[in-house]
Formats: C-alpha cells, structure tokens, sequence
C-alpha cells in the first residue's frame, strides 16, 4: 500500500477546518456588558451583540481620577473586581492595571529600583519580564533555567548574586510554577522576589497559587491567556506598602501624592520619589473578567484534559513529555514536549514544519501555527541587550556586564535542539479534534524520510 504524501510536500493534509477558537466573550460576559452599558440586545450564535437601546446616562468607561480621592483607586466596577481576584487568589492586595507589561514596570518601581541596581532575569520568556528593570536604569543580570521545568535554576540564580543585586523577577514559564528555593535565597541576600505569573494564573505550589509565591505577583489578561479582555493585568501582594506604591505608580503618582501631603492624609516622606505613568484598566475589561474569573477552574481543567489526551495519544513518539514539578499543579499556558530522537536530532524543525501543514489554526486565526519550535530566542542575544545601546548600558554598567552566546546553556540547548510546543490544547477540543492532532504527528513520524 503507497504512503501518503505529506502535506508540506503537497499532499493531502490531515485536516482542512479550523479548531475551534478560544472562549472569549460568551454568553455570560454578553450579558454583563450589557447590563452595565445599559443596553437592550439580540444575541446571535456567533454571540454578535446588536443595540437596540442605550440608557441616556451611560456608565464612565473609566471611573479613575488623577487626584487623592476615592476614584483614585479606579472605578467602581474595576474596583469590585480587584476584590474578587483577590480573594480567589487569598492575596491581601490586588492592583488591576492595562497590561502585565505595565505590572512589571510597576513592580520594579514600586521596589524602589534605581540606575545601577542589578536584576536577575530569565533568558526565556516574554522580553517584557528582562527588560522591565531598564525602566529605573537597573541592569538585567542573566541567570540560567532548570532544562526539566524551564523557569530559573536555583543555584545559577545564587552564583548571579552581587552586592548590587535589588531583585530577582522569576517566571512561571508555560504555567509551571518557579522553585521556591529561590525565596530562600533571596531571603538570605535580603532582595526581592517579583513573580511574573502571566502564564500560570491558576498554577499551585504547596497549594498557593502561582503569583501569591514571591513579594509581589503579575498577571497578563492579553489575548490567548486563560482569561482575557483583550488587554489588561494585575498585581498582587501582601505587602500594603507596596501596595500603595503599586497603586500611586499606576495612577499619576506625583499628582496624588501632592494631594495627599496637602490633605495630610497617609503621606510618607519616601513616596514623593515616586513619578506616576497612567496604567490603568477600564471599567468594561473588568466587567468582562468578573465574568470569565467565574470560569477560570472550568478553563484550567479543559487545558488539563486536552493535554492528557494529547500527551497520551503521542506516548510512542520519540518525545519527552515534561512533568509538572513535584508538589505543584500545572495550569498549562503552554503545552511542552522535548525532541530526544538522537538519530533523528536534527529533524525537530522539519518535523515540526510538517506537522504544521497538516493541520490548521483556530477559527479567526487561521494563520497562526499552533505548534513552534525552541520557543523564543535567548532574550540576552536580542539586539537590545548585543548592542547595548539603551541609555542603561552606559560606560560605569558596560565594564561588567556584556552578554554573549554561551550565557545560559541550558536555554540555549533547548532553543536550538530539542524544545518544541504546542498551543492546541488552549481550545474548547473535542476528542475527535484530538485525534486529528495525533494523527498528523504520527503520519509525519511514519513519512520522516520525506523530510530528509
């Protein structure tokens, strides 16, 4: 019997339909929307909303005020969310904001950051996570990852160490909980720990939640998370006074703080260092989050389930299948596989390209593969930090830090060699679209001489 021709070499692909897309606004976010605008609709299948009536006195979009009154804190329905995320996650504090991005910058300064300061870093993840100490004129110091679990290894953290160390930012990468061994060490060397958990919401070590594990967490709401408005973020900590200075530097710093001096209401001397950005989350966005943080735990276990069908349906392939870390749970922002075919070492892109011809992408984003290869480049071999060139690296940082190929091993290893991912198991799947995942791998794996 002939093999099948494989897709990418212009045969038949294994399936030609979208998956289905993620969730976004349902049924249940439609609503709220609508009961906070006001408004009277039609809800088609395909969840378009039509206006057949607008109250005369619509609700703010924003309810923030720039100036030390109640609405400094933001409005009413960005307010009520705060609340809610923050008893979800048993944080004392949260602090919605426009971005993760922003929640970063705003945790380095809230920490009081300054030019000359070192941060410890990881080489991979989203950029924003290394490059957030730059802001304050910090320098970003690379330590390596953990080539099982991928977030920051413990001892090259510690051997990064100097005196001018201020902070470590740690990564739950793909929803993997960091090790907490880090906390110990920043205990020891009395530096902070800024949890980036943009990929993990949901995630537990020692049953608390990722983001809940350092001095200060931050979250991503950004299309493709495990809840999203589009845009927006949150931080969270049990520390009020970083609270406070989260929440001033989020919201026109200098102008609430002349306020409050004025007022002579809860003014500290050490808060007038701080010059605020307007980083601030809508009133709509969080009516939409209150809605999807309600279904949080149904997404998680959905990511979990797809996951397990995935991973169980490639058990002969010549994968390794990472496991969560011991005492934790994995929220699965992605899905990770290793490449360990050592006669086959070089054909993980080809392989991977190939797979990718013969499936498609979600419906809406037909043109974004859902699998990828090394995930994203080394952060320090990014042009930013080769050339140096930001007002940072000036000559007194240049003479002891310089980033070079060889850093971190570890990541670059898996980079180039042997990590891989996929995206697919972060949609509503049915076990048949299941099988049409497994079954372009295997088809790939049985025609690999095509690919030579």
């Amino acid at each position: 019997m002939k093999k099948p021709t494989l897709a990418i070499n212009g045969g038949q692909k294994v399936r030609t339909e979208p998956f289905p897309a993620q969730e976004t606004i349902g049924f249940e976010e439609a609503t709220a929307i609508n009961d906070f605008l006001g408004m009277d609709f039609v809800l088609y299948h395909d969840l378009t909303t039509y206006s057949l009536g607008l109250k005369s006195n619509p609700p703010p979009l924003s309810g923030y005020r720039g100036n030390y009154t109640k609405y400094f804190y933001g409005g009413e329905q960005v307010q009520k969310f705060e609340q809610e995320f923050a008893s979800k996650f048993d944080s004392t504090f949260a602090i919605v904001v426009n971005s993760c991005t922003s929640a970063l910058i705003i945790a380095c300064g809230a920490i009081g950051l300054k030019p000359g300061d070192e941060v410890i870093v990881t080489p991979w993840s989203m950029t924003c996570s290394a490059t957030a100490p730059l802001f304050y004129g910090a320098v970003p110091v690379f330590a390596d990852i953990e080539p099982e679990y991928f977030c920051l290894d413990p001892d090259d953290v510690e051997r990064k160490i100097t005196k001018r160390t201020k902070a470590i930012i740690v990564v739950d990468l793909f929803g993997q909980p960091y090790d907490i061994r880090i906390n110990e060490i920043a205990k020891k060397h009395n530096i902070w720990v800024i949890e980036d958990a943009a990929q993990a919401i949901g995630s537990k070590c020692l049953e608390n939640y990722a983001g809940t594990l350092g001095d200060i967490g931050c979250f991503s709401f950004t299309q493709g998370k495990h809840l999203t408005a589009g845009e927006g973020g949150v931080i969270t900590t049990n520390n009020p006074e970083l609270a406070l200075k989260c929440q001033l530097i989020r919201n026109h710093s200098e102008a609430v703080v002349n306020d409050m001096e004025e007022k002579g209401d809860h003014f500290l001397y050490t808060y007038s260092n701080l010059a605020g950005y307007n980083m601030r989350m809508t009133e709509l966005q969080a009516v939409i989050l209150k809605e999807q943080l309600k279904k949080l735990d149904k997404f998680i276990e959905m990511r979990n389930r797809n996951v397990d069908g995935i991973y169980n349906g490639l058990l002969a392939m010549p994968f390794c299948i990472p496991a969560p870390r011991s005492h934790c749970e994995h929220s699965y922002y992605v899905q990770p596989f290793l490449w360990t075919s050592l006669k086959y070492k070089n054909y993980r892109n080809k392989f991977i390209q190939a797979v990718i011809a013969e499936l498609t992408g979600e419906e809406g984003r037909e043109d974004r593969p859902m699998l990828g290869c090394g995930y994203i480049k080394p952060i320090y071999l990014m042009p930013i930090f080769q050339h140096m060139s930001h007002w940072t690296f000036n000559t007194k940082t240049r003479s002891h830090n310089v980033y070079k190929e060889g850093d971190c091993p570890v990541v670059e290893k898996l980079w180039k060699e042997t990590f891989f991912l996929s995206m697919y198991h972060n949609l509503p799947l049915t076990d048949d679209d299941i099988d049409d995942i497994v079954e372009a791998f295997y088809k790939v794996w049985e025609n690999k001489e095509e690919l030579k």
